[in-house]
């Protein structure tokens, strides 16, 4: 379907977020930070513990792992990792590690728990719900004098708004969609958001902006050109002025125009 667009809004990448964390050497301390072997008996962290661990993290997404996800505010966060020595190739079992995160705006990272490696070395930790972007990183002491940890890459978890697109109105060609939007306070200006309109290339396609209220309620309208069958959802772009949340959708509703 041919469609008059207004100016183009898109869906920033991860790359252009300025937010996925950069290799190189560990930036800060970890508030809370401590050796799990300190006060015990065990002199060795696991079953074939070494100084020289393959320590891996990874966020899972539709079975596939990544190094930055996007997440609705409200929705559980599991990390999952692995632990092996690289001497031996062999799992490091019965390992307690350390999650530390960041909060992206505030710039300081917090220990916030532990986790325990399972007999093929693998673990899983969830993360706090909460409102905010986080990078997340695990810490692993090979032995109980170990001043220094094992420090794993940093993953990106970055948190985007829940949309809700109520029933849509239509008559003829002219549709009219109101909804709410929630997972930070808004701002007194309201946000920006987009009618979008998934064209016959598989691409989400601008029709419409519009602005919220202070409430993060909105009304969008729209006379589409032609007839015929389409998707439609409302998109928050990110990267709005007083606005901490990433870019955020509603779920696609489909219509029949005629």
């Amino acid at each position: 379907m041919a469609l008059a667009t207004a100016a183009a809004v898109a869906t920033p990448s991860a790359a252009a977020s300025g937010l996925v964390p950069q290799a190189g050497p560990w930036p800060a301390p970890i508030i809370g930070a401590a050796n799990p072997l300190a006060g015990t008996l065990c002199m060795l962290n696991g079953a074939d513990a070494t100084t020289n661990a393959g320590l891996r993290i990874w966020l899972r997404v539709r079975g596939q792992a990544h190094t930055a996800i996007t997440r609705p505010v409200g929705d559980r966060t599991v990390v999952r990792g692995e632990l092996r020595n690289r001497d031996t190739h062999r799992a490091i079992s019965g390992a307690t590690l350390t999650l530390a995160v960041e909060d992206v705006y505030a710039g300081q990272w917090v220990a916030i728990g532990n986790a325990r490696t399972s007999r093929r070395g693998r673990f899983r930790a969830v993360l706090p719900v909460t409102a905010r972007h986080l990078r997340v990183a695990v810490l692993y002491y090979p032995a109980v004098t170990s001043a220094v940890p094992i420090y794993s890459r940093r993953v990106l978890v970055r948190t985007s708004p829940r949309v809700w697109l109520g029933p849509p109105h239509r008559k003829r060609r002219t549709v009219r969609l109101h909804g709410r939007v929630s997972g930070s306070p808004v701002p007194a200006g309201g946000l920006l958001v987009a009618l979008q309109v998934h064209n016959s290339f598989g691409r989400w396609v601008t029709a419409r902006l519009a602005r919220t209220r202070p409430d993060g309620r909105y009304r969008i309208g729209y006379r589409f050109p032609r007839a015929g069958r389409l998707t439609v959802r409302v998109l928050v772009p990110g990267r709005q002025p007083d606005w901490p949340l990433y870019a955020g959708a509603s779920t696609g509703v489909g219509l029949r125009l005629g």
